[in-house]
């Protein structure tokens, strides 16, 4: 007997019992689609977040706020500190006087005029939206373009005047489609501002960019807060190599400016797009881990179909055994069929992966107006085939064993 001739005989089994191959195939088909399905958008999603954020200069970005008023004992409450220290104009100074790698740096003051969204107003039209008050290079940060007039500039923030740039949600709802808001007044709290500008759609992941207006951080500063501190700063470094150097140099800033400068925070792009990765990672490996129990089933189905058919075929193995077959003849058969089923299904599953993940990718994109892409890497296809022998292998052993165990006599002597 040839090595392919187990192959033949066991194709052509399955070719003899259609319908039960069908249904064996089913659930190694589903399972492998599935986890092909989910891991394709997990990676999809993956991509779709470190692109944004490689496109905002994610990598090249550095975060760093004052020390958090309140803190965790080593028993678990939480105490507030007895002392406050705050990020300064004069720090932000310090920390460009100490390296000259940075490229900018934007401060931000966080603005509360009557909760987390303000009231906003022109004649009788009214609408909420969210304040962000911040420098002129805050369209670089975010890798947002302005669609007509212009963003806040260097005048704006020496005179704090009272000037502001809306999202083109709060543009549609306080002028609709006919007025064009630029050196209109709208009123925002108690305080009117002139529209500047307004910014293109922009959205990303649930975050709505359309209902923010931007207003310089000194008006913030001067009419709003009566505060001369930051809420937080935001530091663009030149190269993304020289962001763990700016991190030192800020650390050595806050150290010698401050009494408890260890206690500020600093978050580089590095560590927030690994906690995103993490965060990724724990999404695909729970969903394929809920996936792989299909699988595991799949290959439960295909040993129990194989049993029927070593029952059902006991006679053929009693003749073959009778004329020459070895037990590994028998063996190599039977692991032979259950690995063909097994490979066939996992190929379907992973054509049914890709459409599922091609299905899902599609409504994403429609439902968030980004793009969103469905990514199944060559190596996710090996590993797919590969755990569909895999299952085949093992779950294929037992009635193989089974099979090659048979006594001839007794195989001939069933009906």
């Amino acid at each position: 007997m040839t090595v392919f001739e187990p192959i033949r005989i066991g194709i052509s089994q399955l070719r003899a019992n259609k319908m039960r191959s069908i249904l064996s195939l089913l659930g190694i088909l589903i399972a492998v689609g599935s986890v092909t399905g989910i891991v394709s958008l997990g990676e999809g999603l993956r991509y779709a977040i470190v692109g944004e954020f490689d496109r905002m200069g994610g990598y090249s970005m550095i975060w760093s706020w004052q020390p958090d008023q309140w803190y965790r004992t080593p028993g678990g409450s939480w105490v507030r500190r007895n002392w406050e220290e705050r990020l300064t104009e004069g720090d932000v100074n310090a920390i460009l006087a100490e390296t000259d790698k940075v490229e900018f740096i934007i401060p931000n003051v966080n603005v509360n005029v009557g909760g987390s969204e303000s009231n906003m107003r022109y004649l009788s039209a009214s609408t909420f939206g969210s304040i962000v008050s911040t420098s002129p290079f805050y369209t670089l940060a975010e890798n947002w373009r302005i669609a007509k007039g212009r963003f806040l500039n260097v005048t704006d923030m020496l005179h704090y005047t009272k000037v502001c740039v809306l999202g083109s949600q709060l543009a549609e709802d306080l002028f609709g489609y006919g007025v064009d808001p630029v050196e209109k007044e709208v009123k925002i709290g108690d305080m009117r501002y002139t529209v500047v500008g307004v910014m293109e759609q922009k959205e990303f992941f649930g975050n709505d960019y359309n209902n923010r207006v931007m207003i310089p951080y000194t008006t913030a500063q001067h009419r709003i807060t009566g505060d001369d501190y930051y809420s937080y700063i935001v530091v663009k470094a030149k190269q993304h190599e020289y962001v763990q150097e700016i991190a030192e140099a800020m650390r050595h800033v806050y150290k010698r400016r401050h009494e408890h400068g260890e206690e500020y925070n600093i978050r580089t792009g590095d560590a927030a797009l690994e906690e995103i990765n993490r965060i990724i990672l724990i999404m695909k490996a729970i969903a394929g881990g809920i996936a792989g129990i299909s699988l595991l089933v799949g290959g439960i189905g295909i040993m129990n179909i194989m049993l029927v058919s070593v029952t059902e075929r006991t006679r053929e193995i009693g003749i073959r055994k009778a004329i020459g077959a070895t037990r590994m003849n028998i063996l190599y058969q039977f692991i032979v069929e259950s690995v063909v089923l097994c490979l066939f299904g996992g190929v379907l599953g992973i054509g049914l992966g890709l459409l599922f993940g091609k299905i899902i990718s599609v409504y994403i994109s429609s439902i968030t107006h980004m793009t969103f892409l469905s990514i199944i890497s060559p190596q996710l296809m090996f590993l797919a085939v590969g755990f569909s022998l895999f299952v085949g292998i093992t779950f294929g052993v037992y009635p193989a064993w089974r099979a090659s165990r048979l006594d001839p006599v007794e195989a001939l002597r069933s009906e």
